[in-house]
């Protein structure tokens, strides 16, 4: 359930981008970053059984309400939609939160879906292992334009498709869906949000850290980049500003007195 801080909240044709809990939590360290560099506004939370519950202190220099499992920030002309995940969906309920997430798509009428995750790098095919370390899937994707800086970033596709949409009945060399998730390694929702908005028709865009598990900081500012890059949020942004909360991000720099 999607509870808005105020009945002004619009969400019809703006861009979505989520994280999925995956290797790393560099989706949400990523969001951190742009959150709190862009200081966008907290306009609601989604209420969602699926996930185990989690509080805390403010995370963000720039917002004092406490951090819930699902918060919903925007951009202050509406043209971006974020959402900060700070717990993983319950054991056996990742198809479950999938689909509460597909439901919030639908009714929010967004124009189309980032999806930002990451994919165990240990468990990567061999084609993958050169080249960029940030690739990309997309699903019912027709924007050329989109599909053009992609490719002009070198954001290679995650199963070679030269930036071919998923699905193109035309291509029949080109792999179906099911084949491309099956490369993804601990990605959370990924695979089942991917599956779901294929067959819903709604246009999406996941772009897949290849990573592994540690420091993880350098990973999380490569997805701020190229989020922006991509999309264009932001032109005056000379470096991300980490949010108060990645003071204990490490273990070294948490209180010795929490133990």
């Amino acid at each position: 359930m999607f509870i808005k801080a105020s009945e002004a909240v619009a969400t019809r044709g703006s861009t979505l981008i989520l994280p999925t809990v995956s290797i790393g939590n560099v989706p949400q360290l990523g969001m951190d970053l742009l959150i709190n560099t862009l200081q966008l506004s907290r306009i609601g939370i989604i209420d969602d059984s699926a996930l185990l519950p989690v509080s805390g202190v403010s995370a963000f220099d720039h917002i004092t309400s406490r951090p819930v499992p699902l918060e919903v920030y925007q951009s202050s002309d509406a043209r971006w939609t974020l959402i900060q995940q700070r717990s993983p969906p319950l054991p056996k309920h990742h198809r479950l939160f999938a689909k509460s997430m597909l439901e919030f798509i639908k009714a929010g009428e967004f124009d189309r879906v980032v999806l930002l995750t990451s994919s165990d790098a240990a468990l990567r095919t061999d084609a993958l292992i050169d080249g960029p370390q940030i690739r990309s899937i997309s699903v019912n994707c027709d924007d050329r334009i989109l599909i053009d800086k992609l490719q002009a970033l070198s954001l290679t596709d995650f199963g070679h498709r030269q930036g071919v949409a998923i699905g193109d009945s035309m291509n029949s060399k080109e792999p179906s869906l099911a084949g491309v998730l099956k490369q993804l390694h601990a990605a959370g929702i990924a695979r089942p949000l991917l599956d779901m908005c294929q067959d819903a028709g709604i246009p999406a865009l996941a772009l897949v850290s290849l990573v592994n598990e540690g420091d993880n900081i350098a990973d999380a500012i490569m997805v701020a980049n190229a989020v922006n890059a991509v999309l264009g949020l932001a032109t005056n942004v000379d470096q991300w500003r980490p949010p108060q909360s990645w003071q204990w991000i490490m273990p070294d720099s948490v209180p010795s007195e929490l133990f």
